[in-house]
């Protein structure tokens, strides 16, 4: 049986914290190994781990340089054969989403990566949007990230070479998975939806205009490194039309309470 390092990283989330260690306890598959990495919280958070020391294998409290420092910082500690990022906002569809992604990781074990779908939760727990399950195609990635971290197993091995950078503070994760792609191929993708993520207004992807400018700087930095300047003009049209996107549709549905 495989095992899989499911990692946390939180920072003052006493509020949810919680639910997202209950979902990780309550998974089927059992060769799990917990990791949380905690930023050096002042709140609550630090007796919530406490409360759940059994059941979390490894646990850090220290500052770090963010997100992304958090994040590399976890896939050191694991051992497992495969990882996964789940955040103190986050918390697994169901008791048998590990179960689904190592399924698939036994139909396909030449895969590198696998992923799949997302819900939105609101701060009540209440599901107002899912993903459909479109195709998740290179094309698709350079246009905007299609693949949702909270949803994505990876090889260990392979997370620890591309690494998350740090100097993108909302896009780290479109920065990642455009390097994993390019070097490891295209992930096994399955028809499931495997996590909830918590839109309520208070974490970094609710603020969409800082998103998109560091979306659009990953991929202009992606399209420099790989020589494919001529292809910016595309980018930036891209970029225009979802920035009017956010202007005209999300800025007026932005409360999901």
């Amino acid at each position: 049986m495989a095992k899989i390092s499911i990692v946390t990283v939180v920072y003052n989330g006493e509020r949810y914290l919680e639910k997202t260690i209950l979902s990780v306890v309550k998974q089927t598959y059992k060769d799990i190994e917990h990791i949380v990495v905690d930023g050096g919280s002042s709140d609550g958070t630090l007796a919530i781990l406490k409360k759940y020391g059994s059941d979390i294998d490894v646990m850090i409290s220290e500052s770090d340089k963010g997100l992304s420092d958090a994040m590399n910082k976890g896939a050191n500690l694991a051992s497992g054969d495969w990882i996964l990022y789940l955040h103190a906002d986050d918390t697994f569809s169901n008791a048998s989403s590990v179960q689904k992604l190592m399924d698939a990781a036994v139909k396909k074990p030449t895969a590198n990566w696998i992923t799949a779908y997302l819900r939105f939760q609101n701060n009540t727990g209440e599901i107002f949007r899912k993903d459909l399950f479109h195709e998740i195609s290179w094309s698709r990635m350079m246009i905007r990230n299609v693949i949702r971290h909270q949803s994505t197993m990876v090889r260990l091995k392979a997370s620890i070479d591309i690494q998350f950078d740090h100097k993108y503070k909302h896009a780290m994760d479109y920065d990642y998975f455009l390097r994993l792609w390019k070097k490891y191929g295209s992930p096994e993708v399955i028809n499931q939806y495997i996590s909830d993520f918590r839109l309520d207004g208070t974490n970094l992807s609710s603020d969409y205009f800082a998103s998109l400018k560091d979306e659009m700087r990953v991929r202009v930095d992606f399209r420099k490194i790989n020589t494919e300047n001529y292809k910016l003009p595309f980018d930036y049209l891209i970029y225009l039309l979802r920035y009017l996107k956010i202007v005209f549709i999300h800025n007026r549905n932005k409360n999901v309470e």
